[in-house]
């Protein structure tokens, strides 16, 4: 159930790999509570991990770094 806690807010989150990330679920979370956020992620860990489909299913952009 969300509450819209974060209606109008704006981040990055970063780490988001699979499914199995903690970085995943959290941008499920902030994109069900209404945040807008980019994604980003190592280049390497971009082509190794499903990303494109979290991008897609919160409507978010991808930037490539390296932290």
């Amino acid at each position: 159930m969300a509450y819209g806690l974060l209606k109008g807010k704006r981040g990055i989150i970063s780490g988001a790999l699979d499914q199995n990330s903690i970085a995943w679920k959290v941008a499920e979370k902030a994109h069900e509570e209404g945040a807008t956020f980019v994604l980003t992620n190592a280049p390497i860990a971009m082509r190794m991990g499903e990303i494109d489909k979290l991008a897609e299913a919160t409507g978010s952009k991808i930037i490539p770094a390296d932290a």
